[in-house]
């Protein structure tokens, strides 16, 4: 099962790894893409303070990076 804090963890590894992703030589088509993923993609900011303020800890689906070990 997946942990709050491992799906924190994800959400900001896809994020960077699309990131990274524009400045690599990439067939046209996926290329174009990115950005309009990225429009929408929550930023590093908003990932961690929707993992601290999100939902009472029972319901939480996203956890706090800090405390993976």
């Amino acid at each position: 099962m997946t942990m709050p804090k491992e799906r924190t963890r994800a959400l900001r590894w896809a994020g960077e790894f699309l990131i990274e992703c524009r400045s690599r030589e990439l067939p046209e088509d996926l290329a174009r893409q990115i950005p309009y993923i990225l429009r929408h993609y929550p930023s590093k900011a908003e990932i961690a303070r929707e993992a601290k303020n999100g939902l009472p800890e029972s319901d939480q689906w996203l956890g706090p990076e800090d405390q993976i070990p």
